[in-house]
């Protein structure tokens, strides 16, 4: 049967399921333990959640139990191909996986060459590159499962980090390094994220991280400006010195960061006496 076929004999089985018309209905439950449904149909089609169906609500015991010997036959029959193409898909990725690094791998669905193919791809070579192109691809998917061949999830996300800055717009300076021989393919499948950004990608994060380091450390010996208008309430002393500090600034005491999130800057107080420090909601002016 087709998919058509199977279509149309499960909403058959549908209407005479709301008639209660069970007599029709074994004819046609007949005609389906003869037949030979693939999985695929099984899945694709809604004969399977039909005919669940008509095992809940039939007043028929002989319809339920034909329903259920037929749901059971073809259960079996597809975890017996499930298995089977489990076991194909193994044999076939274990002979890929014994390639030698110099021999590409072979072709079909295995994951390498499956690998190979997306490789290829992402370089987007001109017809005069191909075979180049080939050669880059298979270098650097090779270079790849050397390096992660016990850890089959690292290499795979490796291979998609290597696709998608190749595909990025504004990565074709990999692309064209390649091509060109400037870059190896070795250098380029030990690249990681952060070398394979393009240079303006990289300036600008140098500045994120500079800028960030300047504004998130405070000043190993802080002077501040000089007071004698605040007294310290540990030893009395008013020999004092006024600090602000960036609200951003990651490493300070628990004494500063009592500000609210509007504030630009943070104004503590430190004692020249005693080295008390504190923030300004605990000072006592004079």
């Amino acid at each position: 049967m087709d998919s058509k076929e199977v279509a149309h004999l499960a909403l058959k089985i549908e209407k005479l399921r709301v008639q209660q018309s069970y007599g029709n209905i074994m004819d046609l439950l007949k005609d389906l333990d003869q037949a030979h449904i693939p999985a695929e149909q099984l899945e694709t089609t809604d004969l399977v959640q039909v005919l669940y169906r008509l095992m809940k609500t039939s007043l028929d015991a002989s319809v339920k139990k034909t329903v259920k010997g037929l749901l059971s036959k073809w259960r079996r029959e597809y975890s017996k191909e499930t298995q089977k193409q489990k076991k194909a898909d193994l044999k076939r990725s274990e002979a890929s996986d014994k390639c030698s690094p110099g021999e590409p791998a072979e072709p079909g669905s295995s994951v390498r060459s499956k690998c190979v193919e997306l490789l290829f791809a992402a370089l987007r070579p001109e017809p005069s590159d191909e075979k180049k192109a080939a050669e880059l691809a298979r270098d650097i998917e090779e270079t790849l499962h050397a390096l992660h061949s016990s850890k089959k999830v690292k290499y795979k996300v490796c291979v998609r980090s290597k696709v998608a800055n190749l595909r990025n717009p504004n990565n074709g300076h990999l692309r064209l390094d390649l091509l060109s021989g400037s870059l190896t393919p070795v250098d380029f499948a030990r690249m990681s994220s952060e070398e394979m950004a393009c240079p303006e990608l990289q300036m600008l994060r140098r500045e994120y991280r500079s800028r960030g380091v300047s504004e998130r450390q405070l000043p190993l010996t802080p002077e501040g400006t000089h007071t004698q208008k605040i007294r310290c309430r540990r030893c009395g002393g008013s020999e004092c010195r006024v600090m602000q500090v960036s609200r951003g600034a990651l490493f300070l005491p628990t004494w500063v960061r009592q500000g609210g999130p509007d504030e630009d800057a943070m104004t503590f107080v430190s004692c020249s006496g005693c080295g008390q420090q504190w923030y300004h909601s605990g000072w006592n002016c004079l």
